[in-house]
């Protein structure tokens, strides 16, 4: 896993915060050029987020994810650019695919896929990114901290 990702989810997931903990995976293209404009027009955002840029949604492995929740982050975001508009032969096609996958695989667990954010094309411009970043928080302060939910789940397998 590359450093940079590894230390924005570790750095991040330290803390006794109630407030939901995210990182958000943001294509360079799209999502990043939203958030940079969010940041430029001083949008209220969550504070309790970390924005990793990638040069492609498809570059972020379903492993990254999986450790960021295993790390103790509540949610997860890839933010990858319109579906047919991927500067990389429409790698963003392939991402999609794996991380519905991934969505399977995280209500199998049971870890709801609703923890997980993906969106592609909608995050390009400033008022999208604040409103989907929103949204994702208000959706994640439904559910227990990630920490306590795999307490209970472990506490849950000693019983049976």
């Amino acid at each position: 896993m590359n450093s940079r990702v590894l230390y924005g989810i570790e750095n991040h997931s330290s803390g006794e915060q109630r407030e939901p903990k995210a990182i958000i995976f943001a294509c360079r293209w799209c999502a990043l050029i939203g958030a940079d404009g969010a940041g430029k027009k001083r949008i209220q955002l969550p504070l309790n987020f970390r924005l990793i840029p990638v040069e492609c949604a498809a570059r972020v492995e379903p492993d990254s994810i999986i450790r960021a929740f295993s790390y103790g982050i509540d949610g997860v975001g890839v933010l990858g650019c319109h579906l047919g508009g991927c500067r990389y032969h429409n790698a963003n096609h392939k991402a999609l695919k794996r991380l519905d996958l991934l969505r399977k695989l995280l209500d199998t667990v049971g870890i709801s896929s609703s923890r997980l954010l993906t969106s592609f094309g909608t995050a390009h411009e400033y008022h999208q990114f604040a409103a989907m970043l929103d949204g994702f928080f208000q959706q994640l302060r439904k559910f227990p901290p990630i920490d306590e939910w795999a307490l209970a789940q472990m506490t849950d397998e000693g019983k049976g």
